[in-house]
């Protein structure tokens, strides 16, 4: 009797495709690595500064102020807003006007610190408008202070 050892059918992989499906899995496994090292890590995007708001000259910043009180006015003249916000406004107009001009930030400075500038004429305004701006009734001329706001436009240095 004659004995043969051969394989069974369902063991017949050659060798080489052992190596290869290892070879692959290595490639997987090293390419992952790299993957879970750089790539899936949260990389930390420098933001560029921002950037500064455009200079504008001053007869744009004056023609823009100029056009916003008229506005103030046409809606106050229009009831779409009441006294109180036109005098809000208004103050908010003056202190954007001054910003531009002087490069100082005087939009957020109280009355005080306001005062200790040297814009006099602007501080002055400002604390005439501080009644009628925070009372919930005034009887203050509104188209009076809104000339009055104009000339100081009209004439600021």
């Amino acid at each position: 009797m004659e004995f043969t050892v051969e394989r069974q059918p369902e063991l017949m992989i050659e060798p080489v495709w052992l190596v290869l499906g290892l070879a692959v899995l290595a490639v997987s496994v090293f390419f992952f690595a790299l993957l879970f090292k750089y790539g899936i890590k949260h990389r930390k995007v420098k933001q560029a500064a921002p950037k500064p708001p455009a200079k504008i000259s001053k007869a744009e910043a004056r023609q823009k102020a100029l056009g916003s009180i008229d506005h103030i006015i046409f809606e106050l003249s229009h009831s779409n807003i009441d006294m109180r916000e036109s005098y809000q406004r208004l103050s908010m107009v003056m202190r954007i006007f001054v910003t531009e001009i002087s490069g100082t930030d005087v939009k957020s400075f109280t009355l005080s610190e306001l005062k200790k500038t040297e814009y006099k004429q602007f501080s002055d305004l400002i604390e005439k408008w501080y009644k009628p701006e925070f009372a919930m009734r005034t009887k203050a001329d509104f188209m009076n202070d809104a000339a009055q706001a104009k000339r100081v436009v009209k004439t600021w240095n």
